[in-house]
């Protein structure tokens, strides 16, 4: 059996403490994943409870769904404003200056959450510009008059 002198084993002592170091912050060493190029409008597992859009929601009654609107005339069901929110996505958009126009604000209600998920629609012309959680983003898989048709 070998034995260590009282340097011998100061040293092996100071190497397995630099070895547990490095082991513990390898993740700091590995390059990070970049954040998602595309993700959900609303979290794919969340259950949804009500979305509303100033005086007009979409509430979930019972099973289903039911729109609450001032306008009685809305052309898009419920079943199919509920899918358009699901399928929504948004993709990550440069901003140089906040939009001089009046946001479209929509909250969404979760069940488990105390606080809703706002969002802040802004229409161009040829694309939807989304904020939420002070981040802007790209509407895209679905349209604004899918999502709120009783803002049409």
């Amino acid at each position: 059996m070998a034995f260590l002198s009282q340097r011998g084993m100061n040293n092996v002592v100071i190497f397995s403490m630099l070895l547990m170091i490095a082991l513990f912050n390898l993740d700091t060493f590995l390059p990070s994943a970049k954040a998602p190029a595309v993700v959900p409008l609303i979290p794919q597992d969340a259950y949804v409870l009500k979305i509303e859009q100033g005086q007009s929601q979409l509430v979930r009654n019972g099973q289903g769904w039911r729109q609450v609107s001032p306008d009685p005339e809305i052309v898009t069901t419920p079943a199919q404003q509920i899918s358009a929110w699901r399928s929504a996505t948004l993709q990550p958009e440069e901003m140089a200056a906040e939009p001089r126009t009046e946001p479209l604000v929509a909250v969404v209600w979760l069940a488990g959450q105390s606080d809703g998920l706002v969002f802040a629609f802004y229409p161009q012309q040829d694309k939807t510009l989304v904020k939420t959680e002070n981040a802007w983003y790209r509407l895209s898989d679905a349209t604004l008059t899918g999502l709120l048709p009783w803002d049409q």
